[in-house]
């Protein structure tokens, strides 16, 4: 009997790359996919594919070859991602959209496509790697924890769309993990962070410390590989996994506004 078959988006580093190499380890036919197929060399999976979840012909053309090779798509990873860090006031339309049109389109359009061969089937497993910016917003990464925020409702809805398909959907919010995304984060938001012209200059300083500080103690992605492997192994899965998100952080959570207000205004040094 073959294995079930995972496709995977966002394989080319980091998480992505760690879950495929994880899961094929163990057994799983997994399908890698990112958007330059030279990124997953040496990447040693069942098929590697070209795919850009920004683009509907794209995907259609991935998931078709999947389906010509194995014939069936029995888990979906949702976990390419974007970010971005700035104040709202002077973050540009561009970078709010390529955030939204990665991380909340590109889940829509991922699911318009694999959803139906699974609900054929009657069976079927998403997982949407979605982030703890998505249960609580810090400053400086407003719209990016806005995207979050949308890729946890989003996830909700289809949970209860999808039950009667025997279509199971599960949400795993990871912390700060050691990649080189939040290396990138720090690259594509640099220029907008050390204007020192900007008023909020002393904002920008503080969280630059604030997060050099907190990525010395990050995990590496196996915690969220981890986790997702569970996720896929589960009978019953819960309907969301935190990984790598330390024990304050995932108590904040549950802190009211005001409390978590004067916690993180604390953290950055707000007036």
């Amino acid at each position: 009997m073959m294995s079930k078959v995972i496709l995977i988006t966002g394989c080319s580093s980091g998480i992505g790359r760690e879950m495929a190499e994880r899961l094929s380890e163990n057994g799983y036919t997994v399908v890698a996919t990112a958007r330059n197929l030279n990124d997953m060399e040496n990447l040693n999976v069942a098929l590697k594919l070209s795919l850009d979840i920004t683009n509907n012909e794209s995907i259609l053309d991935a998931v078709n070859k999947v389906m010509q090779h194995f014939g069936k798509i029995d888990v979906l990873i949702n976990n390419a991602g974007y970010a971005f860090r700035s104040a709202v006031e002077e973050i540009s339309d561009n970078n709010i959209e390529q955030m939204f049109n990665v991380n909340v389109y590109g889940i829509i359009r991922m699911i318009r496509v694999v959803v139906p061969y699974m609900r054929k089937e009657r069976s079927g497993r998403i997982i949407n790697i979605s982030s703890i910016a998505g249960k609580m917003v810090l400053p400086v990464s407003g719209a990016y924890c806005a995207s979050k925020f949308a890729t946890e409702a989003l996830s909700d809805a289809l949970r209860l769309e999808l039950s009667a398909f025997g279509i199971s959907v599960v949400v795993v919010e990871p912390g700060n993990i050691r990649t080189n995304f939040m290396k990138t984060v720090q690259n594509n938001s640099d220029r907008i962070i050390s204007d020192s012209n900007s008023p909020y200059d002393e904002l920008y300083k503080n969280y630059k410390t604030f997060n050099d500080n907190a990525r010395t103690n990050e995990p590496g992605p196996e915690v969220v590989s981890l986790v997702v492997q569970k996720a896929i192994e589960a009978s019953r899965p819960k309907k969301r996994y935190m990984a790598g998100v330390p024990s304050f952080n995932r108590m904040m959570t549950h802190f009211g506004d005001g409390v978590k207000d004067c916690v993180v205004k604390s953290l950055f040094k707000i007036k």
